[in-house]
């Protein structure tokens, strides 16, 4: 099996290519393609990092395919669906985007569990959490688009408020992972992924 960014995109549409999970096929389309741009430019100033970008594309699409599932814990639904379709298990565990460790790591005992896997695992969480639908944005931003999100939703305010507590909790992390990446690729902002093409 190749994971590649078309198979990735079979994959994701397979799974998320029903009406009502619209919005994260378009999520996770422009997830998979700015992960592989930003891996393309890291691996072309890093070869000795032996980046694969077009597996980090493929993690791209398909990591949200287990909200097919519900959202609760979809990350580890995308992993089992990753593993019936006969994806190896290595990679399988990158598809893990770290939004869980804070929210059920802690209170679990078991961070690590949660935590994404290695450069790819850090490069598709910055990805993931740049990226709504469409280009990606600073990560600062996004965590405001998702908190301005959450408070809109019909769901009672103390699930609100854990939501976005787990977000603040999360954001150093995301923001390291936002500097390594661009770090690594030369790049000043996010918008420099954009101005080259």
């Amino acid at each position: 099996m190749g994971y590649d960014r078309d198979a990735g995109l079979e994959l994701m549409e397979s799974y998320l290519g029903a009406d009502e999970l619209a919005t994260k096929l378009e999520h996770s389309q422009g997830v998979g393609d700015f992960a592989y741009i930003v891996a393309e430019r890291i691996s072309e100033r890093n070869p000795e990092l032996g980046l694969d970008p077009e597996l980090v594309g493929y993690l791209g699409y398909v990591h949200d395919i287990g909200y097919v599932a519900g959202p609760e814990k979809h990350e580890l639904a995308s992993i089992e669906l990753l593993l019936a379709e006969g994806v190896d298990p290595d990679i399988a565990r990158m598809a893990m985007h770290g939004q869980l460790a804070e929210q059920y790591g802690e209170a679990e005992g078991d961070v690590d569990q949660y935590l994404p896997i290695g450069l790819e695992g850090m490069l598709l969480t910055y990805a993931d959490m740049s990226v709504r639908v469409g280009r990606a944005i600073p990560v600062r931003e996004r965590a405001a688009e998702i908190e301005d999100r959450v408070n809109g939703l019909p769901i009672p305010q103390d699930i609100k408020d854990t939501i976005i507590e787990n977000l603040h909790k999360a954001m150093p992390r995301f923001e390291r992972y936002e500097e390594a990446m661009l770090a690594l690729a030369g790049a000043d902002s996010v918008d420099d992924f954009y101005d080259e093409r």
